[in-house]
This record gives structure tokens, sequence and C-alpha cells, in this order.
């Protein structure tokens, strides 16, 4: 395939939509995120049954009920597994019968006491009752005009194209069309009304919808909005498959989205085995592009957890804890889909395991450290200074697995505690590392002991309004000193890390005093002025980053939402808490600066991949890489200022630059290593791409050091290529362990 070819296949399939929100799929976990659906719903992942993956297609009144019954019994809704969900064939085909108002009718054969007296008697047991829908009108209330109810519309005032149909996958293509928001608003939004509001009366607590797709971003828009007015708090799940290049909106209209294809293997006739590894694995693949989009009131669903039957999971126990293992670092819906009145002990205790559980429901998403290897490392932040790191084997034999504190994000020593043991393995520094079986994980608390030393970025941040730099007042390196805007004097106290807390904030410490900017006393008092003060890990020192559009962030703080503003724009000023207002003063710039004669691994913000020279040449044109992290000399780097705000970036083995070969301004040119000529095409500048995250522009030509099709395998080329947004054109800075 030609390199233009190539590259129009990476450009669709990875970095047309990406947002700067996206760029940080492997290696910023805490960039800001979106808006969640604001109905006060799921503020922690759900837990509970779906109906899909054991009953399939045959769910009935009694067997719905059993299985609530033994949810309850069982000690699950003890451990929080509350809902209750009927998928899939619960009605009869709408291209022929609908209910007076063009909806859906209840099978009669199946649910004869109907869908209320269902969660009623799910109710009483103290669970939450779910149901499921596809996007649209049937096909049967367009043919018989059925009216909306409660209005004078009718069902042919929101249809426009009787050629095509909406997704069921019960009747198939045929039974629904698609609603035209556009012809009459008020009609089609009176139909979902009155649809949301059936629901509402049966106590529906959850409805997926199923079938979505790009086409159906109006529909998702217009439930959202029934569903709020109908009087009852309803969780709105969206599937399947989703793209993630719409995640925002998904946020903005949902509580939960489907990242993925059905976790099922249908390789039988009957329910049994209910998945297989190959499909528990491709979520390893998928879930990295979707950390940042999850939080509360909105979840990454990586589709039903298949753990409760023993080998009838079609997994080994080891693959079960690791399923397990996964959902919980993702904050993952936990929506069990197997037989609860068959439950094995032994996935019995996985599903009950309450610090595994809590891992989940903190919901703070893991990335992965090196998507490039088979023994993987996911880490997410805590907020209390400690992170939940997992450990993964993904290949079919024992292999040892290391987490590196560096990459986790602080140097030094840690307390290690097994999760799912509940055992303390005490002090490791630098790393640790445990021999994985195949198909296996661990799951850890990593706390680092004594004052920790962060090895996130190094920033300037400037003021737009004035030009200035956040500073530390006087130089100081005492608790309580105020936070001011100072012009720029290369001064440790104008030195910040941004060091990553959960859920899109972070700590901003101060480089000199090792102390973070802080509101004294949590006040919500206009214009108090910010000090620096020590780690408590309370919401008053964590700050979160949102982009302007402009090249700048509001940077916003956690206990209030008020905003970092300046008292005046005069040289010194405080640096103080506002109302978010859009003025330039409440406006920062990122400027990252490299620690002079610091080794940096230079790991790629799609791959994780790290930057490489080939087969740790030292000579002169040897061509650049990326490749898994083995700790040698090639994949560390060092940048030296140059004039007019570049650097040139070397490399430790070599000793040479990275290098634009000709040079030549050609798109997809591979980089090499060169000596230091004086020339351009070795100069680099360091653009922000969101927090601890950069791309490096080249002086030369403009264009950026680029991943090639953001491979994930070792040997991908880097390039350069002009700037498209893409997550292969970020990169951070870890320094080695």
């Amino acid at each position: 395939m030609s390199t233009r070819l190539r590259r129009l296949s990476r450009s669709i399939a990875i970095g047309a939509a990406l947002s700067l929100v996206a760029l940080a799929l492997v290696l910023a976990p805490g960039t800001s995120q979106a808006q969640a659906e604001a109905n006060g719903v799921s503020l922690t992942p759900p837990m509970g049954w779906s109906s899909w993956s054991f009953i399939r297609k045959n769910p009935t009144e009694s067997n719905i009920e059993a299985q609530a019954l033994a949810m309850s019994t069982s000690g699950l809704v003890a451990h929080g597994y509350t809902y209750v969900n009927i998928d899939d064939f619960w009605y009869l085909n709408p291209a022929t019968t609908v209910d007076s108002y063009g909806r859906w009718v209840t099978d009669p054969s199946r649910f004869p006491d109907g869908m209320a007296a269902v969660a009623g008697y799910v109710h009483k047991l103290g669970e939450q009752f779910g149901m499921y829908l596809t996007p649209g009108i049937p096909v049967a209330a367009y043919k018989q005009n059925t009216p909306i109810q409660g209005t004078s519309f009718h069902a042919d005032d929101i249809v426009s194209d009787t050629s095509s149909y909406e997704t069921n996958y019960n009747f198939g293509s045929g039974s629904m069309y698609y609603i035209d928001y556009d012809k009459n608003p008020a009609a089609a939004q009176a139909y979902l009304n009155s649809w949301a509001d059936q629901l509402a009366s049966w106590g529906v607590d959850y409805l997926k919808i199923d079938g979505v797709g790009d086409s159906d971003v109006a529909d998702i828009e217009h439930w959202s909005q029934a569903l709020q007015q109908a009087g009852r708090p309803i969780h709105l799940e969206l599937s399947n498959n989703l793209d993630v290049n719409n995640a925002a909106t998904w946020q903005q209209y949902s509580n939960g989205w489907r990242i993925d294809g059905d976790v099922e293997c249908y390789c039988s006739i009957g329910s049994y085995p209910l998945t297989d590894w190959t499909n528990v694995a491709d979520r390893f693949g998928d879930a990295p592009q979707w950390v940042n989009d999850a939080g509360p009131g909105g979840w990454n669903d990586l589709d039903s957890l298949e753990l409760g039957n023993g080998s009838n999971d079609g997994l080994t126990v080891d693959e079960r804890q690791t399923q397990m293992t996964l959902w919980a670092i993702e904050g993952a819906p936990l929506l069990l889909g197997t037989d609860l009145t068959n439950m094995d002990s032994t996935d019995l205790a996985l599903l009950t395991n309450s610090a595994v559980i809590a891992v989940d429901q903190a919901g703070h998403p893991a990335h992965p450290v090196d998507r490039l290897t088979q023994q993987q490392v996911w880490t997410a932040a805590n907020g209390d200074g400690s992170y939940t790191v997992a450990l993964f084997n993904l290949t079919g034999s024992a292999a040892p697995v290391t987490a590196r504190w560096t990459d986790v994000g602080f140097s030094g020593t840690a307390d290690v505690h097994d999760v799912w043991s509940n055992t303390d393995l005490g002090d490791s520094t630098t790393s640790f590392t445990a021999t994985v079986p195949a198909h296996g994980s661990r799951l850890l608390r990593v706390t680092p002991t004594g004052t920790p030393q962060y090895t996130a970025l190094h920033y300037n941040l400037v003021n737009v309004a004035t030009g200035q730099e956040l500073a530390v007042s006087g130089g100081s390196t005492s608790s309580g000193a105020g936070i001011v805007q100072e012009p720029a004097d290369n001064a440790a106290d104008q030195r910040w890390q941004l060091v990553p807390t959960g859920s899109g904030y972070y700590k901003v410490d101060n480089v000199g005093s090792g102390l973070l900017v802080n509101l004294p006393g949590a006040t919500t008092a206009p214009g108090t002025q910010l000090i620096q003060y020590p780690d408590d890990n309370s919401s008053n020192s964590q700050w979160k980053f949102t982009p302007t559009g402009s090249g700048s962030y509001n940077v916003s703080v956690r206990s209030d939402g008020q905003v970092m503003d300046l008292a005046s724009t005069a040289s010194g000023s405080a640096v103080v808490q506002n109302p978010a207002a859009g003025s330039s003063s409440q406006q920062w710039k990122l400027v990252p600066i490299p620690v002079p004669g610091a080794q940096y691994k230079l790991v790629n913000g799609a791959s994780g991949g790290r930057m490489d020279v080939d087969d740790d040449s030292t000579a002169d044109s040897a061509p650049i890489l990326e490749w898994t992290d083995n700790g040698a000399a090639d994949q560390l780097w060092t940048f030296t200022a140059q004039s007019g705000g570049a650097y040139t970036i070397t490399d430790v083995n070599s000793g040479k630059l990275l290098n634009i070969p000709g040079p030549t301004t050609a798109e997809g040119t591979q980089l090499i290593q060169y000596h230091d000529d004086g020339n351009s095409n070795s100069r680099w500048t360091l653009v922000d791409a969101g927090p601890n995250l950069v791309q490096f522009k080249s002086v030369y030509d403009g264009d950026l050091i680029d991943l090639d099709n953001s491979s994930l395998y070792d040997g991908g080329s880097v390039l350069q290529w002009p700037s498209d947004g893409g997550a292969n054109q970020s990169w951070s800075l870890v320094p080695p362990s």
C-alpha cells in the first residue's frame, strides 16, 4: 500500500475527529472530560444483571423474577448489584402490532401480568428494574397513523422516509422507521415523551437503547429530554459499538455507552459457553481510546460481565479474574450476564470481593502504560495520593510483568497492596514485578512513601492577559505563601508539575517548594488569593484544565468550580479565584519546559511505544522508530535549548540528534538520527497538547513528529506529518526508572 493510502486510512480511522480531550488516550489520565448527562443518575458505575447473555431470546415473567430473587438470596444485592434488566424479545412485532399511541406492545404470552407487575416484584426485593428499546417509531404506528398521546399529532407527522429502517435486532429490518425530528419537532418530542411517561409509570429505572449509531444522535438527544420530563430518575444506556468520535455527545445525553461489540462468543446453539478469551481480550485494544470519556453520571460500558457459572462462563479461573479486574479498573458497569440461579462458588467470591468492587465504584478509569507489549501495566490515580495498578499477561503462558513507578507517575519507594487477596506486599523501590499466569492479572494499590517525587512534565503557566507567569511570592518555600503573577525569570518557583488525581483533575505542584496551589480554607469567596500548601488530598488543591479553544485553559478548583484569575494586571499582583467570566485574565497557557540535562523516554500518546533508534545504532542516518520499553539507552533522550525557544533532541546512546533527512518537506518522511550540523531540520519546538502531553514541531517545515498509522507494533515508523489532531502526534516525557 502506498504511503498516501496508508495515511488516508489512518486519517479516516483515527485522526479525523479526535479532539484535544481524546489526545490523551494513553498517558494523560486526568485530561478534562465533557459533562455527563445531568439527571443525577449513576454517579457511580451501575451494577446488576441483564437477561441477554443467558436467557437470550426467551425472557419471561417467571424467569426474570427467578433471576431477581437469586440476585437477592445469593448476596449480590448486599454487595451493590441492584439492576435487573430485561433485554430484547419482550414485545410483539412492531411492524404489525402497536398500542393505541404507536408504542411497542408487551408480549402477553411472556409477561401475562405486564411490566409494571414485574417491576413491582423487583422493587420489593430492593432491586431496580430495567428495560430495552431500539430507536425510531414502529412501522405499524405509521401505517395505522396512530395518534400521539396528549396531542393532536399523529405518527405520519414525524416520518418522512419509508424506504429505510432503523436497526431492530429482534424483528430485523422493516419493523422501525426513522423519526424525522425536523418535520415536526413538537410532535417528535411528544411521541418520545409519551413512551418515557409509560416507562416511568411501569417503574422503570434503567433504559437500554440498542442499535444506536452516528445517525441516531438526534434520537438520543430527544430521548434524554423525554426521560428527564418523565418525573422518574432513569439511567439511559446506549448500545452498541459506539463511535468514539461522538463521545462528547454520548456523554451529554446518556449515562453509559457500549464501546465495543457483544462480549458473547455465540459459539454454540445454547447460551453456554457465554464468552471466550478472544472476546474478553478485545476490550484491551478498544478501552484505551475511551479512558478520558468516563466519569460520574456516564460510564464506558465493556458489555456484560460473564462471570458466575464456572466453566460455563467459557473462561478459565484466571481469565475470569482478569475480566473482573479489567472491568473494575475501567470503572465499567458490572452487569452480569450469567444464570444467577446456578452460581459457582469461586465466581461468586470474585464477584463479591468488596475491595475490587470499590475500585470499580471509585470510577477512575485506568490507562495502559505501553500497548506494544502483551505484558501490560494499567494505572490510574485515585485522588488520595495512591494509585491503582493492574498487571496483565495477555499471552498463553506465564510471564513476568513489571510496573515502573516513573510510568505510574512518581519516583522512589512505594507500599504495594494486593487488592484481590487484601495482602500487604511491603515496600518496593523503583518498580514491582510479578510472574502472572497465562491470561492472568494482578490488582494492586500502590502508595508512595514519604514525600513523592513526581515525574510529570515541568511547565510555566502563562497568563494570556499579561504574559506573566504563575509564581510564588518572593520565591518562598513556606506553606501559606501567596500565589502571584510575575515576569518570567526562569526560577524554580515559576515551574509547576500537573499531577493527575483522577476524574480530570490535577494537583499543581511547585517545583521549588514541593507545595501545591491551594484555595485557603476551601472558601467560596470570590477574590480570595491562592496560596501554596502541603498536599492534604483535599478538593481545594485539585484543579481542572478546560481548553478555551484558543490554545489556553480555564483552570478551575474542584471545591467550588471558580477559576484562577488576576486581582489586577499589575506585575506581582495576586492570583485569585473568581467565577468564570471568559476574560483573558482567566486564561492560562501551558508552556512545557524540559529539565536541562534530564533524560526522558519519549512515549507516544496513541500507543505508549517508546521513541527508539533502530538496532541501537550510533551511526548517522539510522532510522527512528517506536519500540516497547526495553530500558536501553537508545530510548533515552535529552533536550538542549536553542535560540527562538527551540530545542535539539539528543539520543543518549549515540549523541546524535533527531533529524529530518535531506532535509525534505515530504509528508511521511521517516526521521533519522544525525550529528548536529546546526541546521533547522534538527530543531524542534514543544507545543502543548494537553496536560503532560506535547507535540514536537519542526522549525524547518512546521510538520509534527508522528507515529505512522498509530502503530501498535514494534518497529512502527516515526515520521513527519502535518498536524491532524491525532493522538499519535502527541508524546509524553517520562524519566527513566
